[in-house]
């Protein structure tokens, strides 16, 4: 108890090959969503409302790092939630959304995404890293990747 943290071994597992955190997957082979959570995707209905779309674009945010240009794909959505002004469109979260065809096709392109199972790599501290950056009128972003082939 140097450190006073306590533990209760019955609550305890040991030697797991993956274990589920906090909404991840964590394995050796790096880390993926719950498929709890892949399956709650495969479920979703399209948003009808304001309210609806802030759930899925929530959910959406916090599994972001899989799905590569997220904020491209998901840039018709978030553009239904700009308010402009006193309309009901920006003030009433059971308001109608002016549902598009570029709105299911984001939303689709997202469902289909978050349901292949992306896995996220450990990184290999043995490689060389770099870090790319990419920007538009909709979106800036980046990271550090480890180089492939050396």
């Amino acid at each position: 108890m140097r450190h006073k943290l306590p533990i209760k071994l019955s609550k305890c597992e040991f030697h797991k090959k993956e274990l589920d955190y906090l909404g991840y997957r964590i394995s050796e082979q790096g880390l993926k969503m719950d498929p709890a959570k892949v399956k709650a995707v495969e479920d979703w209905q399209a948003p009808t409302t304001r309210k609806q779309l802030q759930s899925f674009l929530g959910f959406a945010n916090f599994y972001r790092q899989f799905i590569e240009r997220f904020t491209q794909i998901a840039l018709p959505l978030t553009d239904l939630l700009k308010t402009k002004g006193k309309g009901e469109q920006a003030t009433k979260p059971m308001a109608k959304l002016r549902w598009g065809p570029n709105c299911q096709l984001a939303f689709e392109t997202l469902k289909d995404r978050f349901t292949t199972e992306p896995i996220l790599q450990h990184p290999d501290e043995n490689r060389a890293f770099i870090v790319q950056v990419d920007a538009s009128d909709s979106a800036i972003g980046g990271g550090p990747y480890a180089e492939r082939g050396r």
